[in-house]
């Protein structure tokens, strides 16, 4: 479903990532994993055809320009870039997504994601863990092809980290590919980790 080929993305500073070789299957979760500042979100961001890569090619189904992958793939969250306003509460939050994803199933969606969430809740107070699998089952309701979601670990317990991984295999049962990042990924189920933080990726 994702297929990244020698994928970079050069700014006037430099490569923020650089010969990324990927693939990801439908039903599959793959994670990219590499410390602060090692192009993890920029590079979750050009594979949903956000941001635009300065080499190698890109292809998300039967989708190569930019505007179609970006159809493709939706954006649980990129840390700094998307995120759930913090202000809003669950159930305003819900609202918004029922409006962006005509037809979504958002109660299946968060009960794939293992969610109870009380709509009077506002999204700033979540903890780390509900907040990751809120923005995942928001996310995942419109049923895209695909969908990215940043910092897996950000402000989370290890336990809450095995939560929230558990949330993306269920998600990517239904048929989605999935990509995560985290500093660190010791998990089961990920079909593969591309490790960033060097001059070229390795998987």
């Amino acid at each position: 479903m994702i297929e990244a080929t020698g994928l970079g993305l050069r700014t006037r500073h430099g490569w923020v990532f650089r010969d990324v070789d990927l693939t990801v299957a439908a039903g599959e979760v793959a994670a990219v994993a590499g410390p602060s500042g090692s192009g993890r979100t920029m590079l979750l961001l050009a594979l949903a055809g956000r941001a635009r890569p300065s080499a190698g090619e890109l292809r998300v189904g039967d989708a190569v320009s930019r505007p179609d992958i970006r159809r493709q793939v939706t954006v649980a969250r990129a840390t700094g870039a998307v995120e759930l306003d913090p202000d809003l509460t669950v159930g305003d939050s819900r609202r918004e997504a029922g409006l962006l994803f005509y037809g979504a199933d958002l109660d299946r969606a968060e009960e794939l994601a293992g969610l109870d969430l009380d709509s009077a809740t506002v999204v700033g107070d979540l903890a780390p863990d509900d907040l990751a699998l809120f923005s995942l089952a928001l996310a995942a309701a419109g049923q895209p092809a695909a969908l990215v979601l940043d910092d897996v670990d950000l402000r989370a317990t290890p336990a809450q980290q095995h939560r929230i991984w558990a949330g993306l295999r269920a998600v990517a049962g239904t048929g989605i590919a999935v990509v995560a990042s985290a500093v660190e990924v010791r998990q089961a189920g990920v079909v593969r980790t591309l490790r960033l933080g060097s001059d070229r990726a390795a998987v």
